[in-house]
């Protein structure tokens, strides 16, 4: 488990983007550019072995078995899973692949957050790092797609030890209003600098990506299946043509329980944000009725993952090494006689075989 880790081709691509995050904020000159390209540079190392080697133990905690390669894939990565699913064989979830994009990822995710020196090394800040590398790798695999889409579009802000990126401008899901889109530790197409609410509600969206890891991508996305139909159903009844976008942007958006806390934490009622008309406001419920829902959904939605967990990983523990071998049992050849009784002879013949050698 461990010489997989350090796999030749691995760390390469980690030495690869470690360079690279070292280089970038020279030629860009950046402020203090020696030092952003050397924490660039230290982190993109230890973000791709930290990620490597979280997955790894994953895996080696399941002897590698296909099961535990696509809970990891859905878990982690999302894509690789999905893929394979459909695909019906491992064709992204073995452990080399997994290995690999989880090398990439960490090393990207700190090559970037070293540039931009985003992490505060004090209190929560010390576990900024590592969680967004290991446990909290399925948002910022999304973050790190978001990095490389806001190049050369986003404005990255200025302020340093915030624990989060921050895109002034750049990808985001809606632009007249604008939303802000936040994926892992990116926070893109925000204007709002640190200290403004609707930064905290986007902070907020970190935290949850670090502190529920998969549990946070797959339920939010989960919501958003579940309650697509119905929101388009109720879409087209209050809003008629227009429903078609509106009824899932509420039903799916507004009133999904990753959105409401956020919004709760911003200090802004969710029927007051700029877009939302009339019509919208009935489509919007209010907190106690997402939290009616959102019990039986997380409930059902844990009892899901223990079973995933518990159907990949249990049954997987190699045979005990002191096991006695199997005896196989071989077909009778063809035009043999079979001999039914064990091929021992009685005691008289025995005794008398015994007295003629003799």
């Amino acid at each position: 488990m461990i010489e997989r880790i350090f796999d030749i081709y691995g760390l390469l691509i980690i030495l690869a983007i470690a360079g690279a995050g070292f280089v970038i904020p020279l030629i860009a000159g950046m402020e203090s550019r020696l030092w952003r390209g050397i924490e660039a540079a230290i982190l993109a190392v230890v973000g791709g072995l930290l990620a490597r080697s979280f997955i790894s133990i994953l895996l080696g905690s399941a002897n590698d078995s296909h099961g535990a390669g696509l809970a990891v894939g859905w878990g982690f990565f999302l894509v690789p899973g999905l893929i394979d699913t459909f695909a019906g064989q491992p064709v992204l979830t073995t452990p080399g692949v997994l290995l690999m994009i989880a090398g990439i990822v960490g090393a990207l995710s700190g090559a970037m957050s070293g540039m931009y020196r985003i992490y505060n090394w004090v209190g929560l800040g010390l576990l900024a790092f590592p969680l967004d590398v290991t446990w909290a790798l399925a948002g910022n695999m999304v973050g790190c797609l978001l990095h490389l889409v806001n190049i050369g579009w986003g404005d990255h802000g200025d302020e340093t030890r915030k624990n989060a990126h921050r895109y002034a401008s750049g990808f985001g899901l809606r632009y007249n209003p604008r939303y802000a889109f936040t994926q892992g530790a990116v926070m893109s197409n925000l204007e709002k600098a640190p200290g403004d609410p609707l930064y905290q509600h986007e902070k907020t969206h970190v935290w949850q990506n670090r502190a529920f890891g998969p549990m946070y991508t797959l339920t939010y996305v989960g919501w958003m299946v579940v309650w697509v139909i119905p929101a388009l159903i109720a879409g087209v009844v209050v809003k008629g043509v227009s429903g078609l976008f509106a009824g899932p942007n509420n039903w799916c958006y507004f009133n999904c329980p990753w959105e409401t806390w956020a919004y709760a934490v911003q200090g802004v009622p969710r029927t007051n944000i700029e877009g939302v008309d009339e019509q919208d406001k009935k489509m919007i419920w209010p907190a106690k009725y997402v939290i009616a829902w959102a019990v039986p959904f997380f409930a059902l939605a844990l009892f899901l993952a223990v079973l995933a967990v518990n159907s990949a990983w249990s049954g997987s523990a190699p045979p005990p090494k002191n096991a006695p071998p199997s005896k196989k049992q071989t077909a009778p050849k063809a035009g043999h006689r079979t001999q039914s009784t064990p091929p021992i002879a009685p005691p008289a013949v025995a005794a008398r075989d015994g007295l003629n050698l003799a």
